[in-house]
């Protein structure tokens, strides 16, 4: 039985990248706190390296994203807002 499943552009591009500049999830989730508070309080660009794993590592994005939405309703911003405001970031990295 064959039982193929397609693979769509996004998850291609999860798969094979960008994974330059390198960063561990270790490190990604140590620096998770203030890399949310800068983007949500003082609109900083995530760095490179933070950039790149998001966009290619699912679990620490997802991680992320949660703590975008937490952290915007203890600011007062609608929680979609603080994950918008992630995944544009994010989003950066693949154009």
């Amino acid at each position: 039985m064959n039982t193929q499943h397609p693979w769509s552009r996004d998850v291609l591009a999860q798969a094979f990248g960008p994974f330059e500049p390198w960063m561990s999830c270790d490190d990604c989730f140590e620096r998770s706190d203030a890399v949310v508070d800068d983007l949500l309080d003082h609109n900083v660009p995530l760095p490179v390296n933070f950039r790149a794993h998001l966009a290619g590592c699912g679990a620490c994005r997802d991680e992320a994203q949660s703590l975008a939405e937490l952290a915007a309703t203890e600011r007062g911003i609608d929680p979609a807002e603080g994950r918008a405001r992630l995944d544009a970031q994010i989003d950066r990295s693949r154009g």
